[in-house]
């Protein structure tokens, strides 16, 4: 995947498999912020048909050691690219938003309502596309 708006372009490997077929969530965390990351899946989970609707796939990475994406474990290594790419600051929590086009759409350091971003999601022109077509 190509990850486009954060100091240039580059080609993130983890996430390659979802480039143009899927917009990614991706919850960092670490130890201090755990309740927070544990509350953002959860509002993520009670909507899991509307993720599947709009081709949103989570990922969660705990500190930058290890991590899933769309419930399959990644490697140290991924979870260490992801948090280099991502969350250099090493922020104790932080959510990131990435279109299918590998555009980096949100960050935000608080837990997000899930209606903020599904209202984000739905906003792109690539959405909206998807949306004509199903009806």
């Amino acid at each position: 995947m190509l990850v486009i708006g954060l100091g240039g372009q580059k080609s993130i490997e983890p996430l390659e498999r979802f480039a143009w077929k899927n917009r990614i969530v991706l919850v960092f965390h670490s130890g201090a912020k755990a309740d927070a990351a544990v509350e953002q899946i959860a509002l993520f989970k009670r909507q899991e048909k509307e993720l599947d609707d709009r081709d949103l796939v989570l990922g969660v990475v705990d500190s930058g050691s290890k991590g899933l994406i769309d419930g399959t474990l990644i490697s140290a290594e991924d979870a260490a690219t992801l948090q280099q790419t991502f969350n250099p600051a090493n922020s104790d929590f932080l959510i990131v938003l990435i279109g299918k086009d590998g555009g980096v759409k949100l960050k935000e350091q608080t837990v997000v309502p899930v209606e903020t971003i599904f209202d984000l999601v739905d906003a792109m022109p690539m959405r909206r596309a998807e949306m004509r077509r199903n009806q």
